[in-house]
């Protein structure tokens, strides 16, 4: 079944100054089914009364018919919402489409072979995800995994108080924040994390997901391009995030820019970040990486300026040509890399190295991209020096044929005895219990065509010393782990990545030791400063202070359990939208 969706172009405010028009088409068609709502198996819209509180009808669903190929979704006078503008676009059944349309557009380009090459599981224990269009008054809007929802609020506009500003109406913001439950769903451990590179990264991907739907937008990346004559180096609507809901926090340019010089050089005054709050370091990180963008695109926009049947073409249209392949290759780059992350706590240093490896598999022979990140990170300082993105690629097995990936891949029992057979490959120490993860099955395109792949991932813990103060034990637990992306036909290791502590047997004047032992210990502290503001806030509980009196989880504080002497924490992902308030999550 094939059904039409309307979605927003951009916000409706940006969309009126810009003169641009404020709704496009979407077709969904990988769904079993569609309900009033919107509701499939796996998503389902939820809107509520802004006056009573109480659950109200959703938009009305029209299957396809004989003489009409699409299905579609009305309004309650049974108009359909294809062609909304101006007061339609606030009218409860646009606002449950449009935001439903968003998420499902964005699940789908994850999904693709081109970037993910797997369908998408949640970072929760259910099947499907609520999004909640008028989840209250507030200028917020967060992803809560407890909940398994998605929540956008809104708020009276401080240039017209009788007019509210619905943040589910921002492309902006409900691809960002459909961005944190696609990352939950590939990489968990994150929204558990106690390093701030961790929660940096899970906020800096959230806003690259808003840049990567802003240029699958045929009406937005046109409308763009044309204005700034084929560039996206100029700011403007690609790089910054959420305009109109920054406008409105008095943040000209949007809540964000992608388009900075931030960086974490403690002596750049100007443009060195916060280490420990995840809004502001998460900006160092996406700065990089729309950087590496720029250079993709401008590459292959001189590529295709130079073709014969481009010559006499304008700027704006080979650009956009350029564009379009340069973003499939750049969102190949995002969200592989946290398929390719090890299980737990991960820094800038990981998440580059993971990068390294999904351009070195995909482009053995093309080493571009990876100059650029190499630069990008060493000149930001997210990393100490361009050897700390060394990757382990390409293991040569004198027996392939021992790996049985399929019974790797479908059995529990087999990976684990495959994983305890080969602690020394996976960095597992002796005696060590650990954890293998539910493997993934991946079909991916490549340069030459495509490839399957087997992702095999373990976890342990890992009991390293706390600095916090009296009452909180002086030793906690960190997951940390290994993954390994296996060929699916031969059974050749492809990729090996760590993020485990280095074992005091290497050699200790031996280089990758020394920088690996240096980024652990950087690390640590940035843990220790972390959870002493936690606790100085007042947003770490222990045990059952951590929940309500039905034994439910507190929405506002983080939850830390002690095990044995030391303490783990978890559920730190809900600082992304507590760590400001004024901000979306």
């Amino acid at each position: 079944m094939k059904v039409y969706l309307p979605v927003m172009i951009q916000d409706p405010r940006t969309s009126q100054l810009e003169g641009m028009k404020p709704v496009e088409g979407f077709h969904a068609d990988r769904e079993e089914f569609f309900l009033d709502g919107p509701v499939i198996r796996r998503l389902a819209v939820v809107d509520f009364d802004p006056e009573t509180g109480e659950v109200v009808a959703g938009a009305r669903f029209r299957p396809p018919t004989p003489g009409r190929i699409l299905g579609r979704y009305l309004s309650r006078d049974g108009e359909d919402l294809k062609n909304a503008k101006g007061d339609q676009l606030y009218e409860p059944a646009f606002l449950q489409v449009s935001v439903f349309a968003m998420v499902l557009r964005t699940v789908y380009m994850v999904e693709r072979k081109a970037t993910l090459g797997r369908p998408l599981a949640w970072g929760f224990d259910g099947p499907q995800l609520l999004v909640v269009p008028r989840a209250g008054l507030g200028r917020n809007a967060y992803y809560h995994r407890d909940s398994r929802s998605l929540q956008f609020f809104y708020f009276p506009s401080r240039r017209d108080a009788t007019k509210a500003i619905f943040t589910c109406l921002s492309r902006d913001i409900v691809a960002h924040e459909t961005g944190h439950v696609i990352i939950d769903g590939i990489a968990p451990d994150l929204y558990d994390a106690i390093t701030p590179q961790s929660l940096g990264i899970h906020e800096a991907i959230a806003d690259l997901t808003a840049l990567l739907m802003a240029f699958d937008s045929h009406n937005l990346r046109e409308f763009v391009l044309k204005r700034t004559e084929g560039s996206i180096a100029k700011p403007g609507i690609f790089c910054a995030i959420a305009e109109e809901f920054g406008e409105e926090l008095r943040r000209k340019g949007g809540l964000r820019s992608l388009h900075n010089q931030r960086n974490l050089n403690p002596q750049d005054s100007r443009h060195s970040v916060d280490r420990y709050e995840s809004h502001d370091l998460s900006q160092a990180l996406s700065g990089a990486l729309y950087s590496v963008m720029m250079e993709i695109h401008n590459d292959l926009w001189l590529e295709h300026a130079a073709m014969p049947e481009n010559v006499d073409k304008p700027k704006y249209s080979t650009s956009g040509g350029a564009l379009r392949k340069g973003a499939e290759r750049f969102q190949r780059l995002v969200f592989r890399a946290l398929d390719y992350l090890p299980p737990g706590e991960i820094s800038y240093a990981d998440y580059g190295r993971a990068i390294m490896t999904v351009d070195q598999v995909a482009y053995p022979d093309d080493p571009k991209i990876r100059n650029w990140v190499k630069a990008q990170f060493t000149g930001r300082h997210l990393v100490l020096d361009e050897a700390s993105l060394g990757v382990d690629t390409d293991f040569e097995r004198e027996d392939p044929e021992a790996i049985d990936v399929r019974a790797l891949h479908d059995s529990d029992w087999a990976a684990y005895q495959y994983a305890n057979a080969h602690r020394d490959l996976l960095g597992i120490p002796e005696e060590i219990p650990f954890q293998v993860r539910p493997r993934q099955h991946v079909l991916k395109k490549y340069q030459g065509g495509e490839g399957e792949e087997c992702i095999l991932k373990v976890a342990w813990d890992h009991v390293e010393d706390s600095s916090l103060d009296s009452g909180y034990p002086r030793k906690r637990r960190i997951t940390v782990g290994t993954t390994v992306a296996i060929d699916w036909e031969t059974g050749r290791i492809m990729a090996r990545l760590t993020n485990a502590p280095p074992e005091r047997r290497l050699l200790a004047f031996d280089r990758e030791y020394r920088l690996r032992r240096q980024e652990y210990e950087q690390q640590r502290h940035d843990r220790d400063v972390f959870v002493g503001g936690l606790v100085a806030s007042g947003l770490l509980k222990l045990g059952s202070d951590a929940l309500d009196p039905d034994g439910r989880p507190l929405r506002s504080v983080v939850q830390a359990d002690v095990i044995g002497d030391a303490m783990k924490a978890r559920g730190t992902g809900k600082t992304l939208h507590i760590a400001q308030e004024d901000s979306h999550g």
